[in-house]
């Protein structure tokens, strides 16, 4: 780096500092806007306004020959401070939100979990049986088989959906996600998230059908999970009750296709490319209270793409009709994956 400094707020909290240890020895030292120091080796200068300070240093030929260079130089640094500044605060939010959004979830998705539990073993009687909890929750398992099936399927997604929560942390947060690909079998994938929201459909009286297939792609298993995961969400949050949801693998030339064919929340022609932008819902999805946080769409586009795969919609707007006040239409979700060459 030709010129390394420090910049300052008038408090004393730093902005910005790229300065080494050399540097920090001196940095007292310096009261000027240009001065030599460390025998001549190292030029070094401050300058101020009334929001910010820069303390600069360079070891470069042209900064040490010319004082006007480096003056300039700190000038342009201390100039353009409020822009880094108000770049690393807006990078700042954003990490930060991110992290609240973790933190949310996880509670959330953990508060769901011990719901399921208590709503099938009621919490009093748990701690009123000390020494005997293992035979009281037998018995109501016994008593309830299918109830207590249910709970554990509920609690079993909940868990998947705080592994998925920590996984997209990890992969999308990191300048240098960790992804290993290998050969999987997409329908062993596909169905491995599936199961989990088979009670989702269940309950809107919806139809599943996955084509069997053989088909191989070649992806980091651990990311494609949270793709699938959220593509199949959302498709259980926004199909329309009493319908099908039919699911087909293809193997094309160089990838793999998922293609998710349904009826459900109408996307107008404006949103098609919306809607896998994070923070960003469909209108319908929003007028009727089912818009979430507008992320599902966005993060599994971007695994996909991470993975050298996409995702599309191709939305049938000629299909469009109203329910009970809800407009559906016919919308295929395409997914791509390489085949390994």
């Amino acid at each position: 780096m030709d010129v390394r400094y420090r910049i300052t707020k008038l408090d004393g909290k730093i902005v910005f500092c790229s300065l080494d240890k050399n540097d920090l020895t001196i940095l007292a030292e310096v009261k000027s806007q240009s001065a030599k120091f460390q025998n001549g080796q190292v030029r070094a200068g401050l300058l101020a306004n009334n929001q910010y300070k820069v303390v600069a240093f360079a070891n470069g030929k042209k900064y040490l020959q010319s004082s006007k260079i480096f003056k300039i130089e700190l000038s342009c640094i201390l100039n353009a401070t409020h822009i880094v500044d108000n770049i690393i605060e807006a990078s700042e939010k954003e990490k930060n939100k991110s992290t609240r959004r973790l933190i949310h979830n996880l509670t959330s998705l953990n508060a769901h979990s011990i719901q399921e539990f208590y709503s099938l073993v009621p919490q009093e009687n748990v701690s009123r049986k000390m020494g005997k909890q293992v035979e009281y929750v037998k018995s109501i398992v016994e008593e309830e088989p299918e109830e207590a099936a249910i709970a554990l399927l509920k609690m079993a997604k909940n868990n998947a959906a705080m592994k998925v929560e920590f996984s997209v942390f990890k992969k999308l947060f990191d300048l240098n996600p960790d992804l290993r690909a290998t050969n999987h079998n997409v329908h062993k994938v596909l169905m491995n998230v599936f199961y989990m929201f088979f009670p989702d459909f269940t309950d809107k009286g919806v139809k599943v059908t996955v084509g069997d297939s053989d088909c191989m792609a070649y992806f980091d298993y651990e990311s494609i999970h949270v793709a699938l995961y959220h593509m199949i969400e959302n498709s259980a949050k926004y199909i329309k009750p009493k319908t099908s949801l039919k699911v087909d693998i293809i193997k094309d030339v160089d990838k793999v296709k998922v293609v998710l064919d349904m009826i459900s929340t109408q996307i107008r022609r404006e949103e098609v490319q919306l809607i896998f932008e994070e923070g960003v819902s469909g209108a319908l999805a929003c007028q009727t209270g089912k818009s979430g946080d507008g992320i599902g769409l966005s993060r599994a586009r971007q695994i996909l793409e991470l993975n050298d795969g996409s995702l599309s919609v191709k939305p049938y707007f000629e299909t469009a009709e109203v329910t009970i006040g809800l407009t559906f239409q016919r919308n295929v979700f395409t997914m791509t994956l390489p085949r390994r060459k």
